[in-house]
């Protein structure tokens, strides 16, 4: 997208260093980019946000891009791939959430515990 694409990131010095599961934050901006800000003319931004809440932390990529349509570009693996991956990292105490970003695009939000030890999946 080159010059139409701007990024703005929005993530706590003490949140940096949140573990997260390998490109899982990177297919949700490629997703953002390639679903929502690509398909329409003009420029487009990508927020990626964090925030911590009740022994919890919250990621969201969010776009301001075509947003929800009944011709959906994409085949939802990518989606779905990272749903079950959280799943089986987080040992269900994980989640991915998508919703409308009003008044346009599309946000994805990963809900992680703030502090997981993968040890608890296998020990």
């Amino acid at each position: 997208m080159g010059a139409r694409l701007n990024v703005q990131i929005d993530v706590p010095d003490a949140l940096l260093a949140t573990p997260l599961p390998p490109m899982l934050l990177q297919t949700l901006v490629e997703n953002a980019i390639k679903h929502g800000l690509e398909p329409r003319p003009g420029d487009g931004t990508v927020w990626i946000f964090a925030r911590r809440q009740d022994g919890r932390v919250a990621v969201t990529v969010a776009d301001d891009g075509k947003g929800f349509d009944t011709q959906a570009s994409g085949t939802g693996i990518g989606l779905k791939n990272a749903r079950e991956r959280l799943k089986l990292i987080y040992a269900g105490q994980a989640s991915l959430a998508i919703a409308a970003n009003f008044p346009h695009g599309v946000a994805a939000t990963i809900n992680v515990p703030e502090h997981y030890s993968e040890e608890r999946t296998h020990g």
